[in-house]
């Protein structure tokens, strides 16, 4: 008899706690973050105010870092006693100041934030700007990389997928050999002299006919986008896939080199291969030999092989700067006759080269090319290409 006397009583408290929740009070039940924001929008005194305050601290403790990501939406914060003019600028707003400003959640707390609402896969890079002036990293987010331009913070929402083999290579993964070769003048109109770095990747045997991969921005490619990492654990993690040389172009004057230039890409044929092969004492063909290369350093590409596709047969543009000049590469891509070439595309889509590499990929998809096609929640980034440089190269070999 007691125990069903409990078992009523437990009944009625759950049946007043469920009224309460649903009627009542439902506010003090919802533990969502924008419950919490919008309890301590309205406190009044300062002992509920630190409550509130509290709570969005240990949300921040539990995420890790902010911004603090609940589905779809990110909320940045920003501690600003002084109540500096705070804003976010970052990929999905080009960078813009004075767009996503923070504002306070009370004027008696100091707590400023803002949300923004983000596809569920996105990877985007941003910094915290005040007084329109000083840009700063989140201070609440040790998740920063190198760019171009500078370090800055990234958030991940929860459905992106983080790239393998970017990790600094432990010590049980042997490490490819890299080989620098000098490439001098020919004659004196020649001027494209420069030292490329040459990868050979750990026990492969070179000799006969090989595969090749040039890679343009080739410094900035080891250095920022961290390949020669990733090529020394792909080639450990998997042993099965088939070696392949990666050389490492960098720039002299890039603009003047990159933007279709008929001289560059003639000396990428007729001088910078068979320097490569003679030096390394190997053959390669069409076939076996692919470009890689992310903004100019993609229309670079498409423009070389166009240009000799008896030379190179693969092509790897990354947020390529098809736009250039009116879009003029995929307009001769469309007026030539289809070439012996293979073509793996990729672009972000947020703020990158969307626009133009449907454009070529619509183009190359009526001549009957074999395309290989990619497209990211992501933006106009080092992060955003070296996440496909597997893929890439797997795809090389293939």
């Amino acid at each position: 008899m007691f125990r069903d006397c409990v078992m009523v009583l437990s009944y009625h408290v759950k049946l007043l706690q469920r009224t309460l929740k649903t009627v009542f009070m439902p506010e003090l039940f919802d533990s969502s973050l924008d419950n919490i924001i919008s309890l301590l929008a309205k406190q009044r005194f300062a002992k509920r105010i630190a409550e509130y305050e509290a709570q969005i601290e240990e949300r921040i403790k539990l995420s890790g870092a902010t911004p603090v990501i609940e589905g779809d939406n990110a909320y940045f914060f920003y501690d600003n006693p002084n109540g500096e003019t705070v804003s976010v600028t970052g990929d999905w707003n080009s960078w813009r100041p004075g767009v996503d400003i923070l504002e306070p959640i009370n004027p008696k707390s100091a707590i400023y934030f803002l949300k923004k609402k983000f596809a569920i896969d996105a990877r985007l890079a941003y910094r915290f700007l005040i007084h329109g002036k000083d840009s700063i990293n989140d201070p609440r987010n040790t998740n920063s990389l190198q760019e171009v331009f500078g370090n800055n913070t990234y958030l991940r929402m929860p459905a992106y997928q983080v790239p393998n083999y970017l990790d600094t290579p432990t010590r049980a993964v042997p490490h490819g050999q890299i080989k620098t070769l000098q490439i001098k003048s020919a004659t004196v109109a020649d001027k494209f002299a420069r030292e490329v770095s040459i990868y050979i990747p750990h026990g492969m045997r070179v000799k006969g006919r090989v595969p090749f991969l040039y890679v343009h921005d080739g410094a900035e490619a080891i250095t920022i986008g961290r390949f020669i990492d990733l090529l020394d654990n792909l080639y450990h993690h998997e042993p099965h896939l088939p070696k392949m040389i990666v050389v490492f172009v960098p720039p002299v004057d890039r603009l003047e080199e990159y933007m279709m230039n008929p001289n560059f890409a003639r000396w990428n044929a007729r001088v910078l291969v068979p320097h490569v092969e003679k030096f390394l004492k190997v053959t390669s063909t069409a076939p076996l030999r692919g470009i890689q290369g992310a903004s100019l350093g993609g229309l670079l590409g498409a423009y070389i092989a166009l240009n000799h596709p008896t030379v190179f047969g693969n092509i790897a543009a990354q947020s390529a700067s098809f736009w250039f000049d009116d879009q003029a590469i995929v307009k001769a891509y469309t007026s030539k006759r289809k070439l012996p070439l293979r073509f793996f595309m990729q672009t972000g889509t947020i703020n990158d080269a969307l626009e133009g590499t449907r454009a070529m990929l619509e183009a190359l998809q009526k001549k009957g090319y074999d395309i290989t096609y990619r497209e990211t929640n992501e933006s106009h980034n080092w992060a955003n290409w070296n996440a496909k440089y597997a893929e890439i190269v797997r795809w090389m070999v293939k």
